[in-house]
């Protein structure tokens, strides 16, 4: 499999995909209209008999609700883990207030839509190559284990493939910062693997603090350490909170993202 193809066809996608870029139908303001989701992706890969993945089954990290790769395909060989970076404009809008802006609202739903879209055609593009392949995000197979933990997490699997580590906020850090979303696909494709540039998975937090000032309903708290500095209890309820129905699609969106942005860590790794 040429990586390189593999990587530039994904990218292309992305980049020309209509999901891309906000519907004129849709926009919460008209000036939103065609706006840009998504700046390039970034790529990491895994070979699946990495010892880490055996680890996410431990509790206290994923836990015993993890599927590993060969549940999801027979024989898998790589996991293919990528980033998708808000652009500037979506990143910029979020920084003020307490609620999340209406650019963030549509990279969080539509932003979403845009990453499963993303995630068939991989899948599908491999799949035509002779790969089996598995996309979990919307494999039937996916579910919750808890409110807070799922059968596949793209943040820890991302941490394996190389693309970063994780943060006081429980986001990933990558080169392009945090502010973005993860996918990932499982193939029986032999892929090139990443060669992780850390060795422990909260590397890149520098522990600034600047996303517990962020949040607004004091989910962080520095003090508890890195592991256990958030309240997924407190947080969750907030960003969940739903926005009233828009638009002659009536969608219905929520988020936040307030601890993402205005931070070191937003758009590159602190210190680098």
């Amino acid at each position: 499999m040429d990586f390189e193809l593999l990587k530039k066809k994904i990218t292309d996608f992305l980049l020309q995909c209509p999901g891309n870029y906000v519907p004129e139908e849709d926009a919460i303001r008209p000036e939103l209209a065609g706006m840009q989701i998504y700046d390039e992706p970034l790529f990491g890969v895994a070979d699946v008999n990495d010892p880490l993945f055996e680890e996410l089954r431990k509790e206290g990290i994923v836990g015993e609700a993890f599927d590993l790769p060969h549940k999801w395909v027979d024989n898998p060989v790589s996991v293919l883990s990528f980033f998708l970076p808000f652009t500037e404009q979506v990143k910029v809008s979020n920084r003020k207030g307490d609620v999340a802006s209406d650019e963030w609202l549509h990279a969080r739903i539509e932003g979403q839509q845009m990453m499963n879209k993303l995630g068939e055609y991989v899948k599908e593009l491999l799949i035509a190559e002779g790969f089996d392949t598995a996309f979990p995000t919307t494999d039937p197979r996916f579910h919750l284990a808890n409110p807070y933990c799922s059968n596949w997490s793209e943040r820890h699997v991302a941490y394996i493939a190389g693309l970063g580590t994780l943060s006081l906020s429980k986001g990933i850090i990558t080169k392009k910062g945090m502010a973005g979303r993860l996918g990932s696909v499982i193939t029986t494709a032999k892929l090139p693997v990443t060669m992780r540039e850390y060795s422990s998975p909260f590397e890149y937090c520098i522990m600034c603090g600047a996303c517990q000032r962020n949040c607004p309903v004091n989910a962080i708290d520095m003090s508890k350490g890195v592991e256990k500095g958030k309240n997924h209890e407190i947080c969750s309820p907030f960003v969940g909170k739903k926005f009233p129905p828009h638009g002659p699609n009536n969608i219905v969106r929520y988020g936040c993202g307030k601890c993402q942005v205005g931070v070191p860590c937003e758009s590159k790794i602190p210190g680098k």
